[in-house]
Formats: C-alpha cells, structure tokens, sequence
C-alpha cells in the first residue's frame, strides 16, 4: 500500500509525494498582485518537498473578493505576479495549484468595488468580518448582497473558466475549484442560502457546482482541475441542511462534470457529520452509512467518488500516513501545520516532532 511519501500521479500530474499544503488565506497581496515575498513563501515549502502546493484562495472577479489584499487572477498583471511565484516554485521542484474563488455573500462593499455582494437568493451572514476593520479599529458588518439573475449565473461560470485558463496561462499546475465553507458555489448547494424557485435551485441546487466544474474540466482538462467541497464548515452561516442526500447528488453530478479529483474538507478529519443512510440519484452506495450512525466526510466520499481524493483535517502526520495506506484518500493535505513549519516534510522524514501553530503566525509570511 502506498504510503504519505511515496510519489503519486494526481490526475495528469507526477508530484513526489501525497503531501499537499492546503488553501490558506493570508491576506499579503496588496493591489491583489502576489509580491516577491508571497513567492519566497510558497518557494520554502516546495524547496523542502511538499507535493503539491494549492494556493490560497484567488478571486475571479473583483466583486468576487471579500478580504483585505487577497491575490486576483482575473487580469494580465495578475497573470504576470503570478508567473513569478510558480517560475520559483518549479525552480525549487515543487507542482502548484491555483485556488480560483468568488466568496458570494461573505463580503462587503468595501472589497468588492463598491458592488453590492452577489448571492443565490440574496441570503446574506450577519455579524463581525473578522478580517475586515473600519477607521476606528472596529469590525465592518455583513449586509446586504445581491441575487444573481439568470444571465449573471451564466457569466459567472464563464469567470471561472477564464480564471483557470488565465492560471494556466500563469504557470500553475493545476487549479482548484473553491466549492465549500460558504462561499458563491456552496452557497447554491446549501439550501439554507438557496431558496430559488428556478432551475439553479430546489433539486437543482447543486446544478451551478456542476456547471463550474464542467466549465473549467472543458477548459484546461480533467487531469488538471480539482474541486473543494465541504458539509460542515460554512463562513457565516450554518452548514448542508440533510447532507447525506446532498453529498451524493453532489458527487454525482460533479462525476457527470468530468471532473475526476475531490479535495473533501473538515476541520476534523475523524469527525462523523453524514448521517445515515446515503441517498440520492444513482449513488448506489447505501452500504456507506446506516441509519443507526453518522460517518466522516471521507468515508462518505470514498463509498461515493470513483475518482482521487484530497483529504484535510487537523491531520497528524501519523494519522495522514494511515489514511493514505488504508485507502481513505489519495493526498493528505496540511493547512496550519504547514504554515508553522516550512519544514513539514524534513520534520516527517526525520521523525521530529511539529512546531505547534500559532494565530500570531498569521501576521507575516515566513
């Protein structure tokens, strides 16, 4: 069986091992352009051997942003910053994806131009933007935001497609399709932000993830693109309303995309969230879950998905390594672990221990 070090091929892509950095916003491109020292700090951790880096989220449009000096792809001086940090990370031997991203609702005017924030039904979070300050030291409020009407939606699955071709064009590897934690694409899932009544809603819900994914597959290829999907953890708001009907319409209908590649997200990667029994259109995977139990996200998904899986989580090392040998996933990805330790993987290989993390780490790049 294979093991955390050992080299695999994700999709059309040879990476050296089933490591993966996962997204992590960290807010350190101004004019959202990545500078010489957003570079230096993907360099570092492809320098020490991560497999696969995936970039921290990406905005396809600016009313697609919702975080102070996050990084666009949506222009070609963004394309040009860009090229710059995955010249270096190739450089150092590393592979690449680029997260590409459009937050929906969980925005304000102040970051998307002025715009009122775009949303399924026009469904908004309240309370603090964490990441977001007025003049005076306090937090901006969520508000209103805006429901997409049918020629927008269109348009916006064509954003996303132009933003994997433009992340193409800027060198990446591959790209991940943002698809959870609240955002635009999950926020059409969840049937707590989509009440439409037209055919991107109800039992359509999961139409717009679809046709994201088949846009982009269609784009750069199936062998390239990656899509995030996530039940629980919802920016805002409150997670699926009865996921084990969702997830495998959900699956389903991404399988029917082309799309070949699921990056399944948890902040617990050994957490039970989908309850029993798994049900929907043409799953035939009842036996992944009984009535009697709940289960984690990835033994639902692997009982569903044919194709490879990502899996994060508050993974350890240890855990990470027999997740990959029993088969639960393909790549284990790392988020704050790999944000406190450059070093991942020599720590791993050398048997040491983990520096823990800390929020304070947020306040630079290193």
């Amino acid at each position: 069986m294979p093991r955390l070090l050992d080299p695999v091929r994700l999709g059309d892509v040879d990476c050296r091992n089933r490591i993966a950095m996962a997204p992590c916003t960290r807010c350190m491109s101004p004019g959202a352009m990545p500078g010489d020292d957003v570079a230096a700090y993907y360099e570092r951790r492809a320098a020490d051997g991560v497999g696969l880096l995936i970039s921290e989220g990406t905005v396809i449009c600016a009313r697609g942003n919702g975080y102070p000096d996050v990084p666009g792809i949506y222009n070609e001086q963004q394309i040009q910053a860009w090229k710059g940090v995955t010249d270096r990370v190739h450089a150092a031997g590393g592979r690449i994806a680029c997260q590409i991203w459009h937050v929906g609702a969980v925005a304000h005017p102040v970051t998307t131009g002025g715009a009122l924030p775009e949303s399924p039904s026009g469904i908004s979070p309240t309370g603090d933007i964490r990441r977001l300050r007025k003049p005076d030291g306090s937090y901006e409020q969520y508000g209103q935001s805006e429901a997409v009407g049918e020629q927008r939606i269109l348009e916006l699955i064509d954003l996303y497609r132009q933003a994997a071709r433009n992340a193409v064009d800027a060198g990446f590897d591959m790209v991940e399709i943002h698809g959870a934690h609240g955002y635009l694409i999950d926020a059409f899932i969840n049937l707590n932000t989509n009440q439409r009544d037209d055919d991107w809603g109800g039992q359509q819900r999961t139409r717009f993830a679809r046709e994201v994914a088949r846009a982009v597959v269609d784009e750069i290829g199936a062998g390239r693109t990656l899509m995030r999907i996530s039940p629980v953890m919802n920016v805002g708001g409150e997670g699926w309303q009865r996921p084990q009907e969702t997830l495998p319409q959900l699956l389903t209908e991404l399988a029917q995309s082309g799309l070949r590649i699921l990056h399944i997200s948890n902040l617990d990667y050994d957490e039970a969230i989908i309850p029993g029994p798994l049900a929907g259109p043409g799953n035939g995977a009842g036996a992944a879950s009984d009535a009697a139990r709940k289960v984690p996200l990835h033994e639902a998904a692997r009982a569903l998905w044919q194709g490879q899986l990502i899996g994060v989580g508050s993974l350890s090392p240890e855990r990470a390594d027999r997740a990959i040998s029993e088969g639960e996933v393909d790549v284990a990805a790392f988020g704050r672990a790999l944000i406190a330790n450059p070093d991942l993987v020599s720590r791993i290989r050398a048997g040491k221990a983990l520096a823990a993390y800390d929020p304070a780490l947020l306040e630079q790049l290193i």
